[in-house]
């Protein structure tokens, strides 16, 4: 008997020989004991508990094929053996084999193949020579492949070529040809080795395995090879190999799906039916197996009222129904019981890929499959087609991880297919043929009854989850306007009994369902109803053993009985923080019902903003701030009643108002004074959101402390540790400066404009966009102060409203932010149109090189790029700035006038977004003196490009479906920018701009003969 240890020692002695394939050949033996040693650190005697049997030593020591046994039998430990000596092994076993001689190369392939499926080694790491260990590994097993002989040998190599591809395809993009080359052949569907094409299949989705853009080029006749494979007709049941084939087929067609969604090119229909004839697999048989089981049920009950040992009989039935083993011999379940249940355990590998392919379609290409919905969702009722659904495998498969993957393909398919939805009509409608919108109501009503159904059975809680998220994604994607009524009615009456569940995870996604429905605006009415119906068993919110008994039970409201979950500390924190989050969408939609039951809300308020837990503590004041938000909302549409309403806004100012002060005052002084100072950085984020909703008139009326404590906090929390905390401040600074009680306070607008300038300079996205939100406001603000006609407020010195040297500061934040995200753009060129709209003379003078020079090219710059929002925003800036009467523009002593207008006629001209043309048109009208437009040339030019634009207005050729209801507003503006320079010409321009006269009578000419054609006809 030959020990490891013996193995070990004669490796030592091996005689040099200066032969390539012995020193290899010793490297691999050296190699070899060191990893055995580490697994075996004492020497191991000679015993019968060797993994090691009788091994036959030479002259030289053990051969290679003896040491590939004791590695193949040895079980390594992974925390005695170094990564890099596994690496080791292999790099020196393919130096080492011939790949030639197939029974070694086969017994070294074994041993990648473990190495690599247990993650054992890295083979991307780095070795002496200029081929990483992948691509030795993969010479290797390929020229091995060549060689072998024997199938048994070639199916061994694969399956470790498998492995050693699986997600390293990008790391071997110079050995792709050779790869695919050696495979595709071997993996088409006329390969009648059903093994060897198996593994050949599994190579190729291994290596497309997150590839990405390295294998592009590549993916198309990989794909094509796999669909051939699933369209070679019926597929046999009872050959398992074959099955073998087509699940693994599937397996990595998903993965090359996964990769490259281009192959999925148009014929479309063979491949949709394809795996839809995988999916649905034998579902006949399944559905079958699943009523007898019901059957069986349903007769031992029956015999267990007679019979007390009809249990032992009654398992034997459904053994032989299932063809599983339930008891605990295996020497009970029969030969043809076995391979039934092998069988079927193919049949559900089969369809779980055939799951995943439509799942990977279905998130890769959504449109392309909307045409195929009616494959997989019902139309009709159960009781009236015989065509089986994804409903069908829920309903009656036997294992839970498919049914699981069949309730995530159906949510994958419905999510972000809102659009698609609100066409559902399922309203009857008497026609001769069936509308899209029909068909589409129809899949909507069977998705709502189908789940409904099998909801009412489930008794599973994992997937009694997925369930629920199903209904979750189904009410997020369906427009119900369309729809008749009552689905939101039947599912909240169905779900409201898992609210009372004693698994956490199914109340938690009950109410996470239970909020998506109350915040649906297409049925408010519905859904107030049902919020106001008492239906919730109160009686197992704290699962007591006397509510399990049926006592003290009581039937309550959704509303009330949130309040009592909150308010019990036996209750689990996800329950106390997910019933906050209902009340936060009922106060969102529903405001009407929670508003009564403040009284009983605010305790629970006051308690939980002192609780340890941070996220109970985050979500009372996101409640919090919600009530605010919607209260002011409330408030704010009241006082904007039409004057019709006299009576009711009289006695809404007497009594409601003072009842709002009251909690305003109320909630500052007992909650965000606490909130405030609060360690978690979500709630005092909260807290400024709190404060940036208190509306201008309650504002007003504030107590002065009051006022001062809101102010306080925005300008110190601006300064916050916390990114979310200064973005928040930031916004509530923004709010504020709109207040006409502090448009006046020159301190304040100082304060917060070095605050926002400051701001606008911190290294999170979020704070600058909120910062520049709020100095673009300030200088709204100091538009509306400088506007004379502007009764609302008193005059003032916009001099003393800032100091000089902040008016420098501003425009140099509003040219940062101008040239920074496209989030922050906006905001930069609306600040700069305003601030150099109402400054001052002497600024203008001073900075027309500088300043201002800068102002104008940062403009033009965001004119021509960036997002449309970027665009539409500088050119309403620009027109802004031109307001300034006395903007230096159209003189000779700078350079910019004539840029910034042959900026706007590009944009006037070129333009394929109709906001963007309109606000450049209004830019070009907006100067109102002569002299603003310099000499003649670029008045002829302006006026070149109206007049062209107003010929071609009506030509919708080239134009996208959303500008075509600006046509009329980009005419309106066009003709107004046309009269604008017209009517400020002088006499020595009249020879220059009559041609453009009479173009624009002859349009206006063929217009009206083309509309009283029109007319006539």
């Amino acid at each position: 008997m030959v020990t490891t240890a013996n193995i070990t020692q004669a490796s030592t002695t091996l005689s040099p020989i200066n032969s390539r394939p012995c020193q290899t050949s010793c490297s691999f033996n050296e190699i070899s004991r060191k990893v055995l040693r580490a697994n075996y650190p004492s020497p191991v005697r000679s015993n019968n508990n060797s993994p090691i049997g009788s091994i036959n030593i030479n002259n030289n020591g053990p051969d290679i094929d003896q040491i590939l046994e004791v590695l193949i039998s040895t079980n390594l430990n992974t925390s005695n053996t170094f990564d890099h000596d596994l690496l080791e092994l292999l790099v020196s076993g393919c130096h080492a084999i011939n790949p030639g001689e197939e029974h070694v190369a086969s017994k070294f392939s074994r041993i990648v193949f473990t190495f690599c499926s247990k993650r054992m080694v890295n083979l991307n790491g780095n070795i002496n020579g200029n081929k990483t260990p992948l691509e030795l590994l993969i010479n290797f097993l390929l020229n091995a492949f060549t060689n072998a002989t024997q199938n048994l040998y070639a199916v061994d190599i694969l399956r470790a070529l498998s492995q050693v591809l699986l997600e390293n395809g990008a790391n071997c993009q110079k050995l792709h040809g050779k790869i695919l080359q050696t495979l595709l052949p071997i993996a088409k569907y006329d390969n009648p080795n059903y093994e060897i094409r198996r593994m050949a299949i599994n190579c190729l989705g291994n290596i497309c395995s997150r590839s990405g853009t390295k294998l592009q080029g590549k993916y198309k006749s990989i794909y094509e090879v796999l669909l051939g494979n699933l369209s070679t007709g019926v597929i046999n049941n009872d050959d398992s190999a074959f099955l073998k084939v087509i699940s693994s087929t599937l397996r990595s067609l998903q993965l090359v799906i996964n990769e490259d969604k281009s192959v999925l090119v148009e014929p479309f229909g063979p491949t949709i039916e394809a795996i839809k004839k995988c999916i649905f697999f034998n579902i006949e048989e399944l559905k079958e197996s699943a009523q007898n089981l019901d059957q069986t049920r349903t007769g031992s009950n029956m015999r267990k009222n007679s019979n007390p040992t009809s249990p032992t009989r009654s398992m034997h039935v459904r053994t032989r129904s299932l063809g599983r083993k339930w008891t605990s011999s295996d020497s009970e379940l029969s030969d043809g019981e076995y391979t039934i249940t092998h069988r079927r355990q193919e049949d559900s590998r089969i369809r779980q890929n055939a799951l995943g392919c439509l799942q990977s379609i279905a998130r890769s290409s959504p449109k392309l499959l909307y045409p195929h919905w009616s494959h997989f969702l019902p139309d009709t009722h159960a009781s009236l087609s015989t065509a089986p659904s994804l409903f069908t495998l829920i309903t009656y498969e036997t294992m839970p991880a498919i049914r699981i993957t069949a309730c995530s393909v159906i949510m994958t398919m419905i999510d972000s297919s809102k659009q698609y939805l609100a066409a559902a009509d399922d309203r009857e409608i008497k026609s001769s043929f069936t509308s899209l919108s029909a068909k589409l109501g129809a899949i909507v009503r069977e998705l709502h009854a189908g789940l409904l159904q099998i909801l009412a059975k489930e008794n599973q809680n994992n997937i009694l989850i997925y369930l629920l998220k199903c209904c979750n994604v189904l009410v997020n994607n369906t427009t119900y306007e369309r729809l008749s009524g009552g689905y939101l009615s039947r599912l909240y009456y169905a779900i409201t009994r898992f609210l009372n569940s004693e698994d956490v995870n199914v109340r938690i996604i009950t109410m996470t369902l239970i909020s998506n429905i109350v915040e649906c605006k297409s049925c408010v009415e519905e859904v107030d109803n049902i919020l106001r119906a008492p239906i919730i068993n109160d009686g197992g919110s704290s699962h007591s053993k006397i509510s399990k008994y049926g006592k003290n039970k009581e039937v309550v409201n959704l509303l009330t009985f949130l309040v009592k979950l909150i308010g019990s500390v036996d209750q689990p924190p996800s329950i106390r923080i997910e019933s906050w989050g209902v009340l936060c969408a009922c106060a969102r939609t529903h405001f009407v019902l929670i508003s009564p039951m403040w009284l009983q809300i605010n305790p629970l308020i006051e308690s939980d903003l002192k609780v340890e837990d941070v996220n109970i503590r985050t979500a009372a004041m996101n409640f919090l701030v919600e009530y605010a938000r919607e209260l002011a909302a409330v408030c704010g549409s009241r006082q904007n009643d039409s004057e019709e309403d006299g009576i009711v806004i009289q006695q809404f100012q007497n009594v409601v108002m003072p009842e709002v002060f009251q909690w305003w005052t109320t909630v500052l002084s007992n909650h965000i004074q606490v909130t405030s100072v609060d360690k978690c950085h979500a709630v005092r984020a909260l807290s400024c959101d709190f404060i940036a909703c208190i509306p201008a008139n309650i504002f007003s009326s504030l107590p002065s402390e009051k006022k001062n404590l809101c102010i306080k906090i925005l300008l110190g929390f601006a300064k916050d540790e916390s990114q979310n905390v200064r973005a928040a401040a930031c916004r509530g600074l923004g709010v504020y400066i709109l207040f006409p009680e502090l448009q006046q306070d020159t301190k304040f607008a100082s304060d917060m404009a070095f605050t926002a300038i400051q701001q606008m300079s911190d290294s999170n996205l979020l704070v600058r966009v909120r910062s520049s939100w709020a100095l673009g406001n300030l200088c709204d603000t100091m538009v509306i102060l400088s506007n004379p006609e502007n009764n609302n407020v008193r005059n003032t010195n916009l001099n003393e409203f800032l100091i000089n040297v902040m008016w420098v500061k501003i425009v140099k934040a509003g040219l940062s932010a101008s040239n920074d995200n496209d989030k922050v753009k906006p905001n930069g060129v609306r600040t700069l149109g305003s601030i150099i709209h109402v400054s001052p003379t002497n600024f203008l003078i001073r900075e027309e090189r500088g300043l201002i020079k800068e102002v104008v090219q940062v403009l033009i710059k965001n004119f021509e790029s960036g997002s449309l929002k970027v665009r539409w925003n500088a050119c309403y800036a620009a027109a802004n700035m031109l307001r300034n009467p006395n903007i230096p523009i159209g003189l000779k002593t700078n350079s910019w006038s004539t840029l910034l207008y042959e900026s706007l006629i590009r944009v006037v001209q070129t333009s394929k977004n109709f906001k963007v043309r309109i606000n450049a048109c209004l830019a070009l009208a907006t100067p109102m003196t002569r002299e603003k437009y310099g000499d003649i040339t670029i008045l002829c030019k302006i006026l070149h490009a109206i007049v062209s634009s107003i010929e071609n207005v009506d030509n919708l050729s080239n134009t996208g479906f959303c500008e075509v209801k600006y046509q009329d507003q980009l005419r309106i503006q066009l003709l107004a920018t046309y009269n604008h320079l017209i009517n400020i010409a002088n006499s020595g321009d009249q020879r220059f701009i009559e041609p453009f006269i009479e173009r624009v009578n002859q349009w206006s000419a063929n217009r009206n003969g083309h509309s009283n054609v029109i007319k006539r006809q």
